[in-house]
């Protein structure tokens, strides 16, 4: 699948997910029983496969790591996600930390990311990534294109939900 295919599906499961009405509870067990959190591991460990050689793929499987760690998954669907995608994510990461083959979409997410370093806790030994997302700081951009954000999964969806990317800030 590619990465285009990837955002598609998880807008439209993203989509099933936040119709689902009842408590907090309720949703999450809705959730397992659908299936929807079997999907969203399918697509992290698709965006996996792909990371090493689209940074598309690395972002939104990073992105992916830190919103199953710090939101419900009564609200996005996302639950337990394959350890073995999330290391492959990680030491691509690291990797082009390392190498300094990253871009500046990706340094701020990873400033933002910072403000909930507990996320990556268990990633501690990948020394390029772990140092970078806990010392060096990237100010985010003031606008993002909202018409492509809309294009980018759940990833998007979270980006374009900040109250500092309003239409009024929109640009590009």
């Amino acid at each position: 699948m590619t990465v285009e295919e990837l955002g598609h599906k998880e807008l439209e499961l993203y989509s099933s997910v936040i119709s689902l009405s009842g408590t907090m509870e309720e949703k999450t067990e809705q959730i397992k029983i659908l299936g929807y959190s079997e999907q969203y591991k399918k697509i992290h460990s698709d965006y996996a496969k792909l990371n090493k050689s689209d940074l598309e793929a690395l972002k939104r499987g990073l992105f992916l790591i830190w919103y199953a760690r710090t939101e419900s998954s009564c609200y996005t669907g996302i639950a337990d996600l394959d350890p073995d995608a999330e290391k492959a994510i990680i030491e691509t990461l690291d990797i082009r930390i390392n190498m300094n083959v990253t871009d500046y979409e990706l340094d701020w997410m990873l400033s933002y990311y910072s403000n909930f370093e507990f996320a990556f806790e268990q990633f501690r030994n990948y020394k390029s990534f772990y140092t970078k997302l806990t010392t060096e700081k990237t100010e985010m951009p003031n606008s993002i294109d909202m018409e492509e954000m809309k294009t980018r999964g759940q990833m998007g969806v979270y980006w374009i939900s900040l109250n500092r990317y309003n239409d009024k800030n929109t640009c590009c």
